[in-house]
């Protein structure tokens, strides 16, 4: 079979497609940015009893179920009587808790425990819900 001028300009097409998706996948991880925390704190950090609950489970975030189920039970009871202000921030901050929970139990995975760990932080630190 003889090529014609048309196989030959196909196959530079096909070979410049392939260099160029070798080098577009090499140089992908350098592009990757870490997320960075845009968080801004509005006003004065809330010190009702349901954000102490809060803190007290999310320290206990690691612990075994004999010592968290008590401190999200008392966080729970504690978000049922909060005000219509603060529960919109607890439940969000109590779900990437018990998400944090859930998932530690799978297995170290770098990529959702940083981010969990980044948000519970920033819900501790702030005691609101940053993800919104």
């Amino acid at each position: 079979m003889r090529f014609r001028p048309r196989h030959y300009i196909l196959i530079v097409i096909i070979l410049a497609l392939g260099v160029y998706n070798f080098i577009r996948m090499h140089r992908a991880p350098q592009r990757v940015i870490a997320p960075t925390n845009n968080s801004v704190s509005v006003g004065p950090i809330s010190q009702s009893p349901a954000w102490q609950a809060f803190d007290k489970a999310a320290s206990l975030r690691d612990a075994g179920d004999d010592q968290f189920q008590p401190a999200l039970s008392a966080l729970k009871q504690q978000t049922a009587s909060s005000s219509a202000q603060e529960k919109p921030d607890l439940e969000g901050c109590q779900t990437w808790l018990l998400y944090y929970r859930h998932n530690a139990s799978l297995g170290p995975q770098d990529t959702w425990r940083q981010r969990s760990t980044q948000h519970l932080n920033n819900c501790v630190s702030q005691h609101r819900d940053v993800s919104s």
